[in-house]
């Protein structure tokens, strides 16, 4: 990356507005402009509308996360229970607007954002899920393999709420930033 950037990057709010209302606050209080949402945005146990509401409000590039694919790709009686009581929330507009939401982007020619990855937005980059469940680090050539189109110095995942960084042996940084709503 060229300079200096200042961004935030923020991810999985879950309908979960009362963390969002507090992550806003603080990043207008370090007085950063620019916003990355990674997705997964409205589903939840919470409050989809107001959530959604201050997440279109935003002048930020948002990506689509798998639970907002689902509120807009399936009817309601196919959602799972995160996904049927935010839906029940959301007006038209919102989910126009999801639908209108990128799978992944590229903010500034220099980030790379998608949810999980850029090929799926339901795969973990960052760890891998064991038979017995256990969720481990994902072995450095399987996370380079998934990075191998991307040529931006800086790759934005997010989806397993788990905040993490890791350094490429070509020197490109993957991170994911964690969750907001849903830790």
């Amino acid at each position: 990356m060229t300079g200096t950037m200042r961004f935030a990057a923020i991810a999985d709010v879950h309908g979960n507005y009362l963390a969002l209302e507090a992550v806003l606050a603080d990043i207008r209080e370090q007085s950063i402009d620019d916003i990355v949402n990674l997705g997964d945005m409205a589903s939840g146990p919470l409050d989809a509308r107001r959530t959604m509401d201050m997440l279109m409000a935003l002048d930020a590039v948002h990506v689509l996360g798998n639970h907002d694919r689902y509120l807009i790709d399936r009817p309601p009686e196919k959602m799972g229970s995160w996904d049927r009581p935010a839906h029940a929330q959301l007006d038209a507009v919102h989910l126009d607007w999801l639908r209108a939401v990128p799978k992944t982007s590229v903010f500034r020619d220099e980030v790379f954002l998608c949810h999980a990855t850029p090929e799926h937005d339901e795969i973990y980059w960052l760890e891998t899920v064991q038979p017995d469940g256990a969720v481990r680090m994902s072995s450095r050539d399987a996370i380079e393999a998934r990075a191998a189109e991307i040529t931006q110095s800086l790759i934005l995942c997010a989806h397993t709420h788990v905040a993490r960084a890791v350094r490429l042996s070509d020197g490109r940084m993957i991170v994911n930033p964690g969750s907001v709503g849903s830790p």
